[in-house]
């Protein structure tokens, strides 16, 4: 299981190319479109469907939590796998994650992205908040 959420970067030379990227409008419409690029980028990868689900938590976490208009997802091949991130304009909190027994009925997609990531993490600067994460 990865360590709990922080701010934390993955340096560039870990990083070994871009497969594709996109800037969708930040809307609650836009969470499926960005699942179908996700799809279309990594085709038949092994981790695709994950990716799927844990880029939908992450791009709704955005459209709910963040200020901006829009949010940008990006996929990378990395040594170990694939690296998706998701910016946005960031907002007054961070990434936090929510106990699995807690009643509440939000807060579980930070949960998820960190119990089925290898690595996840999140970067905060003059752009946005940036939440990643690794299979």
């Amino acid at each position: 299981m990865p360590p709990d959420i922080s701010p934390s970067e993955t340096p560039r030379s870990e990083r070994s190319g871009l497969l594709g990227s996109i800037t969708l409008p930040r809307r609650a419409a836009e969470v499926a479109a960005a699942r179908r690029f996700v799809a279309a980028t990594l085709g038949g990868h092994p981790t695709t469907e994950t990716a799927q689900l844990l880029t939908s938590e992450a791009v709704t976490n955005a459209v709910i939590h963040t200020g901006g208009a829009t949010v940008t997802v990006t996929v990378l091949r990395t040594a170990a796998g694939v690296r998706l991130e998701v910016t946005d304009g960031g907002a007054d909190t961070v990434p936090t994650v929510h106990d699995a027994g807690d009643l509440r009925e939000d807060g579980r997609g930070v949960f998820l992205l960190r119990h089925l990531s290898a690595r996840c993490g999140f970067r905060s600067g003059e752009g946005g908040l940036t939440f990643w994460f690794e299979l």
